[in-house]
């Protein structure tokens, strides 16, 4: 591990990751922090006619329609849970920083990932990479991925996760 990303890991918590297509909510083990919205992305065009973010989550919906160029929720697709990468890692990075509620340095948790819909045959090779991109994308220094029963946030244990799904 890199001497910043150990420096990262301090400032970072074990993070529950569960993903619907129109909720994102990420608990935070051990405490009772929850980011819980819905994963909707504003966007505006600047001077040069480039999209920039003006907003993530619930207060999007309440924006005025004149003052955004574009509404966009990642996770919304009749197939895939993901169909906007770029956006998705943006909204999860965002709730990282919400979550950690720190603004001098990154945080770079460990993260379990949870689909929770879309699930018909499971989780293919694909997807399964999707997601951990998704994660490390956003700061996440190690991803574990869930596919089952929602887990107890308050007995939740990353390492012994760990030592069970391996």
């Amino acid at each position: 591990m890199s001497i910043i990303k150990y420096i990262q890991s301090l400032f970072s918590s074990d993070l529950y990751i569960q993903v619907w297509e129109n909720r994102i909510k990420i608990s935070k083990v051990g405490t009772r922090d929850v980011y819980d919205e819905e994963p909707l992305m504003a966007l505006k065009d600047n001077a040069k006619g480039v999209p920039i973010v003006f907003e993530i989550g619930n207060k999007v919906k309440y924006l005025n329609k004149s003052e955004i160029d574009k509404v966009v929720n990642p996770f919304k697709h009749p197939r895939l849970l993901v169909h906007d990468f770029v956006a998705a890692e943006k909204i999860i990075q965002h709730a990282f920083r919400e979550i950690h509620k720190t603004k001098w340095i990154s945080p770079s948790p460990r993260v379990i990932f949870q689909p929770m819909e879309k699930l018909e045959g499971g989780v293919t090779g694909i997807e399964e990479r999707v997601y951990r991109e998704l994660c490390l994308g956003a700061g996440a220094r190690e991803i574990l991925l869930h596919v089952g029963e929602p887990l107890s946030v308050d007995s939740l244990n990353i390492n012994e996760f760990k030592q069970q799904n391996s």
